[in-house]
């Protein structure tokens, strides 16, 4: 059998892609940000090491200026202390200068220059060499490397800034790819959404025909296919199953009313076939799923599933999954409370969702926590009614649900709604649109004798419709 997909997973598939591609872009971008701030970072200290470079040699050629005047050593010390800060800024330049051999070597030369011209003035402070020859010799020296240096800085600012808009292109450029290859898989994942979507529509319009003809009681239309998709699949299967399980049961009612008719006209009161009857009735009569329940249920998935709220949409299908499999697998004659109330819960939220804030219920257990078993599926039609009967012209319908103890081995169930009410008399017939509140008493008096009135109907028009459910326990409600 081939694999199935589930959505969730498909949506978490998805949501894993779109983050993955949002970390990355992100990343990317954060990063070519750094390099651009690295980048600028870095050209405006190399602009301020060359205008330092050149306040320097203008700070010795004044400070020569006024030592060449007298000659002393206290002028010599400050000439020199010029001369050394202009050594440590050359050395500072010459780490943004590693890659511009031309800058390197004007580097060189004024260093060269500097170390020289320092010598020359200590010599002619010595009288090994003559001062006017020295000061002629580095006012030059000074004047030139000046005009060197301006030179130096344009050509270095040129190589910096073609080196700057070389990288700063070079990261746009990656960022720009990325930003693509993110466009790129946003495209594909609308089209994977655009796809899922037209076979999700695909799907459920074949379920809704097919439940359409199930509506009219047309019991041979074919069998729904397996979807790629394991929750349509599911639904399709037991929707298949019911079909299945209805026809059964349609052919099983039909053998039990020959076999109740030749039982009334004989008049056996053998107790193991009577047991018998009463265990296929009520099979028989529970087993009468109302097929308009599934297809307003698929409608209110497939309106939910084109709007997009997948996580929504989970819900409705595992809230329609769970109550057909209550009611088509559960076999026990009862079950215990709070499942058949989890039921109960459940159908009220795919009502709650198809109705809206119009209906409004509650559920009140003040037997929580006992071990109370009651008639399977025995509440559920009951509220089912209440939407049947209870809106009319009205907008709005408020239900409440009671669990109570009424006597020491009884529980009431009490379903109330402030809906239009109904006719109490119409209660006497089955109808045709599944169990009916005349099932539950039968089943009620198949279980429990007909020597009580099991179930309770009250009912004013426009005003408020209660139907009460007694259920005897055995050894008492503690």
């Amino acid at each position: 059998m081939k694999k199935q997909s589930g959505i969730m997973w498909f949506f978490s598939s998805l949501g894993a892609a779109v983050l993955l591609m949002a970390v990355a872009v992100i990343g990317t971008m954060v990063y070519g940000v750094s390099v651009q701030s690295q980048l600028q970072e870095q050209f405006i200290a190399r602009t301020s090491a060359v205008d330092t470079i050149l306040a320097d040699l203008y700070e010795m050629e004044t400070v020569f200026g006024l030592f060449s005047r007298d000659w002393s050593e206290e002028g010599f010390a400050t000439y020199q202390q010029a001369c050394e800060k202009l050594t440590g800024d050359l050395e500072e330049y010459r780490e943004y200068c590693k890659e511009a051999p031309v800058t390197l070597n004007y580097i060189r030369r004024l260093n060269s220059f500097n170390v020289y011209q320092q010598n020359q003035i200590r010599k002619a402070l010595d009288g090994e060499e003559a001062q006017y020859a020295t000061v002629r010799y580095v006012d030059g020296g000074l004047n030139m490397h000046q005009q060197q240096a301006l030179e130096m800085a344009k050509n270095d600012m040129l190589y910096a800034r073609n080196r700057y808009e070389a990288d700063f292109e070079k990261v746009s450029r990656w960022m720009f790819f990325i930003s693509g290859a993110f466009a790129i898989a946003a495209l594909v994942m609308g089209v994977l959404l655009a796809r899922f979507s037209i076979v999700t529509k695909r799907v459920l319009d074949g379920m809704m025909e097919s439940f359409n003809h199930l509506a009219a009681r047309d019991w041979d239309v074919p069998d729904l296919k397996d979807s790629r998709y394991r929750e349509f699949t599911l639904i399709s299967q037991t929707a298949n199953h019911m079909k299945q399980e209805i026809k059964n049961y349609i052919k099983e009612i039909e053998k039990q009313a020959k076999l109740e008719k030749q039982l009334n006209e004989e008049r056996l009161l053998n107790e193991q076939q009577y047991t018998m009857v009463i265990t296929a009735q009520m099979s028989a009569l529970r087993a009468q799923v109302n097929p308009h329940f599934l297809f307003n249920s698929l409608n209110l998935i497939g309106v939910t599933a084109l709007v997009g709220n997948s996580e929504h949409v989970m819900q409705l299908v595992e809230a329609t999954g769970n109550i057909l499999r209550y009611s088509l697998y559960q076999k026990e004659l009862t079950t215990p409370l709070e499942e058949e109330l989890d039921i109960v819960s459940q159908y009220l939220f795919l009502q709650k969702c198809r109705f809206g804030e119009a209906v409004k219920a509650e559920i009140h257990n003040d037997l929580d926590g006992e071990d109370i078993f009651i008639p399977t599926m025995s509440i559920q039609p009951v509220v089912e009614n209440c939407f049947k009967h209870g809106f009319g012209n009205k907008e709005n319908l408020h239900i409440h649900i009671s669990v109570t103890k009424e006597e020491e081995n009884l529980v009431a169930v009490c379903v109330a709604d402030d809906g239009v009410g109904f006719d109490v008399t119409q209660v006497q017939s089955e109808g045709d649109s599944g169990i009916g509140l005349n099932n539950i008493r039968k089943r009620l008096e198949l279980m429990y004798g007909a020597g009580r009135q099991w179930m309770e109907i009250e009912s004013e028009p426009g005003v408020f419709s209660s139907v009460t459910i007694l259920i005897p326990q055995k050894g008492g409600v503690q």
